[in-house]
């Protein structure tokens, strides 16, 4: 069998699929918990592997995650992870075996819809907990000089903005994700309430959760809209937990198809993802299988 995980800064998706197959056979999943260190969550999926394989070591393995990740397998660093220089490839590599590949999750994410999609040039956005971009040019996975090509959560929006995860202000995560739009209400309102709930207030017009999420939607919408211009993309898929919203959704994508640079014979097409259950889980399988053979 093949194995794929997706560590999240929330939850961990981890699928196991027959070699011949893109549906997956078994799941689980289970709180990522990192800040109690990582041996604490090597030891809970272990576990959960164990029983997925049924104690077998798998063909080949995948891992994609949030954060930084080199041509090694190394962490540079996750802000929402916390994790930084840590050699994630060759600890895993100690449970399942060499055979393993490990990808930033927006990065596999965009290879799985470019590769169904058959898109040359798409960039996949993740809204959840955080906010980050993988780039596909011309086919290929574009990880820039430093491995972090695709990092918007971390850009700073407005320098006066809250505080972001990564210790600077005003980063486009801190006003725009699902975590961002928690942490603002937690600071204006002492309130500390879901994102669904925040959302759920702002849909009903009740402020000043309305005029939060709205700004969230705009600051991303307007971002969006000019990387789709800088890149003269023809796709952009857009995933992630805040996309189950539709409130919040359709702000941002009917802002970029309204804003978007129009030339004659441009079209852009903004999607929303439909690779079920984790985009990013199917990405490190197509790029694990074209390393490591299979269908």
């Amino acid at each position: 069998m093949d194995l794929c995980i997706d560590i999240g800064a929330t939850k961990t998706f981890v699928a196991a699929f027959n070699e011949d197959s893109l549906e997956i056979c078994d799941y689980e999943q289970f709180l990522t918990e990192s800040s109690k260190g990582f041996s604490d969550f090597l030891e809970r999926l272990s576990l959960v592997c164990k029983r997925l394989l049924k104690q077998d070591k798998p063909r080949f393995w995948g891992v994609c995650t949030a954060g930084a990740v080199d041509e090694n397998g190394v962490i540079l660093w996750s802000p929402n992870l916390g994790w930084k220089d840590f050699d994630l490839k060759n600890s895993l590599s100690v449970i399942f075996g060499d055979n393993g590949i490990i990808e930033n999750d927006c990065n596999a994410a965009a290879y799985a819809e470019a590769r169904i999609r058959q898109s040359e040039n798409l960039a996949y956005v993740t809204v959840s907990t955080g906010i980050g971009m993988g780039l596909i040019i011309k086919g290929e996975i574009f990880h820039g000089s430093h491995f972090t090509a695709g990092e918007i959560g971390h850009t700073i929006i407005e320098e006066d903005g809250p505080i972001c995860s990564c210790g600077r202000r005003g980063c486009l995560q801190a006003l725009s994700s699902g975590r961002g739009l928690e942490n603002q209400i937690y600071s204006l309102l002492k309130q500390k309430l879901s994102c669904e709930e925040i959302l759920k207030r702002a849909e009903e017009g009740i402020e000043p959760y309305r005029g939060i999420v709205l700004h969230g939607a705009k600051v991303l919408g307007r971002f969006l809209t000019n990387v789709v211009d800088i890149l003269d993309l023809e796709t952009l898929v857009i995933g992630g937990g805040l996309t189950k919203n539709k409130f919040y959704t359709n702000l941002v994508v009917e802002y970029i198809q309204k804003n978007y640079y129009e030339l004659p014979g441009k079209i852009v097409s903004v999607e929303l993802s439909k690779i079920k259950p984790n985009p990013g889980v199917i990405g490190v399988l197509l790029l694990g299988r074209k390393i490591f053979g299979g269908v």
